[in-house]
């Protein structure tokens, strides 16, 4: 069959797959140096900047190591001492942390061949220097654990000093040559990147250009005859019914020429009857144009319309559900500020009844040695019990015991009320006493209230209600701490509890600086602040607020300046 003959659809696909092709064929070439530009980047991402990240981590740590060092040498204070001990051991575990990172990522690059010589060398001999500096830190180490301090210096700016720098020397090296190589692979993978865009911009441009010839080829061998159809039937409509097309194809544009000669052989017969109807029809159609116009119109009214109500209910939708996560985001934020408060509190209080409990400990064996010299040093009963030493040993002990004692108590009680605050195991919808909650949060805030600020109860017989007791226990912790870091200097927090109908009432006041009347308003909204005045409250009452409706309760502030505030919390008891 000849091309001329083809279907117009076949000739059609036979245009479009020569143009797809060679679209197929720059696609292909394109994502081939895709995935070799892909190569080079992610040596650089996921092994060389890895790398040199865990060097430089390598050498900040032990600058600290060193640091640390020399202070834990110098210390003179026991506690101090112990302190930078754990600062050491955590650095030496980071740095070997670092270390088992860099060991990964080397492994990977000896892999593919991308680890150089020059920082293999370079990091064996840190390996070796690092291990005879650890060597000298356990020594000095141990010299200032013996109370040779001196010593422990001398060593440290000694041997110390040198093994520190020697191994400094190797790691600015490796630092160097890391960014060296990522700052060639990355040159490497740019070049590779131009080049192909240039290959892929020239390839484009050729098939670009093919495309064109060729669907004009097309195009010109199709639209010849339909010319021919488009001047017959312009002469049609001008009126000549004699008119024929003389087009050889069995293609559609054939087919359509003898229908259109067929069609004007038509059109001689039917022209007598249709100029009786034109009329008619004219004016029939006159009418329906009009209508169509009109429809048409209104139609588009209603569209636009409809199309602006969508748009309007999609920004709508986006701007209450921005405004949602923000919400969350912001009361998530302020629920993680009070926890590190907390921790950091529960963690001073419970730190002070421990270094007691330590130095007892130490005091009672002291003791338990003196009581041990003095029975082996007396011939009988009666001469230990006479002895000196052997009663103000004993006298110590029961004195440090006692102590211990009370240090411990201290520390179960401090737990207790924690665990009360959480309420970890009592997380549902329950019954819960106000008062033990309260209690909780006035023991958690002891570091903030001690000493300056006195605290008055005046709790009423009120019943147990049905809540979330751990939210109510952030409320209170909140609201007293709000009240306790309005206070400077001395101060009175006073807790008032009593019953009114089927509610549950807590006041809590304190002789702050209190409120300026502007800033009452905005107390419960977030990032509410007032630095002037009153401390800066941040989003931990709004998060209150939001507990408390949770609860279907109230919660109300009555404040003056210079004369401190009141916190009123309503809650039904079901």
């Amino acid at each position: 069959m000849k091309y001329k003959d083809l279907p117009l659809a076949v000739k059609q696909l036979l245009g479009f797959g020569f143009i797809l092709l060679i679209m197929a064929a720059v696609i292909g070439f394109s994502i081939s140096k895709m995935f070799d530009i892909k190569e080079d980047f992610d040596e650089i991402t996921t092994n060389r900047l890895p790398r040199a990240i865990a060097i430089f981590d390598i050498h900040l740590n032990t600058t600290n190591l060193r640091l640390n060092q020399l202070q834990h040498a110098f210390a003179t204070d026991k506690i101090q001492k112990q302190e930078q001990a754990e600062i050491l051991i955590r650095l030496i575990d980071q740095i070997n942390e670092n270390l088992d990172t860099y060991n990964t990522y080397k492994a990977e690059s000896e892999a593919k061949n991308l680890y150089s010589v020059e920082e293999s060398k370079l990091f064996k001999s840190f390996e070796r220097k690092w291990e005879a500096y650890q060597d000298l830190s356990f020594s000095i180490f141990q010299l200032s654990l013996e109370n040779k301090s001196q010593q422990a210096i001398d060593l440290l700016n000694g041997d110390g000093r040198e093994a520190f720098n020697d191994f400094s020397k190797d790691l600015t090296a490796l630092v160097k040559v890391n960014q060296s190589d990522a700052y060639l692979a990355a040159q490497r993978a740019e070049k590779t990147y131009l080049s192909t865009h240039k290959v892929i911009f020239l390839l484009f441009f050729i098939s670009i250009i093919a495309s064109v010839i060729f669907i004009g080829g097309l195009v010109r061998y199709n639209t010849i005859p339909i010319k021919q159809l488009e001047k017959a039937a312009k002469q049609v409509a001008d009126g000549d019914l004699n008119v024929t097309v003389q087009i050889d194809k069995r293609d559609e544009v054939g087919n359509l020429a003898r229908s259109f000669n067929q069609m004007t052989a038509s059109l001689r017969t039917a022209t007598e009857n249709l100029q009786i109807q034109a009329s008619e029809l004219k004016l029939k159609n006159d009418k329906l144009q009009t209508a169509h116009n009109e429809l048409e119109e209104k139609s588009q009214i209603l569209m636009k319309q409809k199309t602006e109500i969508l748009q309007k209910n999609i920004d709508l939708y986006d701007t209450m559900e921005e405004l949602k996560k923000t919400q969350e985001h912001l009361l998530m934020k302020e629920k993680m500020a009070a926890l590190g408060v907390l921790i950091a509190g529960v963690a001073h209080e419970i730190n002070s009844p421990i270094g007691t409990v330590i130095s007892s400990t130490d005091v009672l064996r002291r003791c338990i040695q003196k009581i041990e010299t003095a029975i082996s040093e007396s011939k009988d009963l009666d001469e230990l019990q006479n002895s000196h030493n052997f009663q103000k040993a004993i006298s110590l002990l029961n004195n440090n015991l006692h102590t211990t004692v009370n240090a411990s108590s201290r520390i179960v009680t401090l737990v207790k009320s924690l665990k009360n605050f959480s309420r970890l195991d009592e997380s549902e919808y329950q019954i819960a006493d106000i008062h033990d909650g309260l209690n909780s949060s006035l023991i958690l805030i002891g570091t903030e209230t001690q000493q300056r600020i006195s605290i008055e109860k005046k709790y009423g017989n009120i019943p147990k209600i049905f809540c979330y007791a751990s939210q109510l226990n952030q409320v209170f912790f909140n609201v007293l701490r709000n009240a306790a870091q309005a206070i400077e200097g001395n101060g009175t927090i006073t807790i008032k509890t009593y019953q009114q109908d089927d509610k549950v009432c807590i006041e809590i006041s304190d002789t702050g600086r209190g409120i300026s009347p502007e800033y009452l308003e905005k107390v419960f909204d977030f990032k509410f602040s007032s630095s002037p005045e009153r401390v800066k409250l941040g989003s931990g009452l709004a998060t209150a607020y939001s507990i408390i409706q949770r609860h279907n309760g109230e919660i109300k502030v009555n404040s003056k300046p210079g004369k401190g505030s009141t916190f009123l919390i309503i809650l039904p008891v079901k």
